[in-house]
């Protein structure tokens, strides 16, 4: 679970760096025919921009909902069950790591958002991307193990 984690905010880190560099002043790129565009935007709201205008905030509930899940991720006893937490906590990492050292400061800096699909109207970047595919993978856990009680199955998947 570290593990993925760890690979987690790494890649997302560098994927951040890199697009900064290259996609700093260039607009929008369409890549794909147009089904992706890499563009890069600061985020200093949550997801779907709620809360936007209180950086703050949203750095201390990402800086909470981290420690939830570190919390949570002890009780893990399966590999799926690992596997979504080390998304989990990599992907809120990924994005606490921006809000914590990126300009204006500390609780204040700007996510660095990259991936724009031609389906969405929001952006996104890597850490975004291993937040939904841990969402994904708790609810296809919670199905498989018992169609009945989709709650009990998350207690004893995580």
């Amino acid at each position: 679970m570290l593990t993925i984690a760890a690979a987690v905010v790494v890649v997302d880190a560098a994927t951040k760096a890199l697009a900064a560099h290259f996609l700093a002043g260039r607009g929008t790129v369409d890549v794909l025919g147009g089904a992706l565009r890499l563009e890069l935007y600061r985020n200093f709201a949550g997801p779907h921009n709620i809360f936007q205008g209180d950086s703050v905030l949203v750095s201390l509930m990402a800086l909470a909902g981290v420690a939830a899940i570190a919390v949570l991720a002890l009780r893990v006893r399966t590999t799926a069950g690992a596997l979504a937490a080390g998304l989990l906590l990599g992907g809120g990492l990924g994005n606490l790591l921006d809000r914590l050292l990126r300009a204006p400061g500390p609780l204040r800096g700007g996510v660095i958002d990259w991936l724009r699909p031609a389906w969405s109207s929001g952006s996104m970047n890597l850490a975004d991307l291993s937040l939904t595919v841990a969402a994904v993978l708790i609810v296809v856990m919670a199905l498989r193990r018992s169609p009945g009680s989709a709650e009990r199955s998350l207690r004893h998947q995580m």
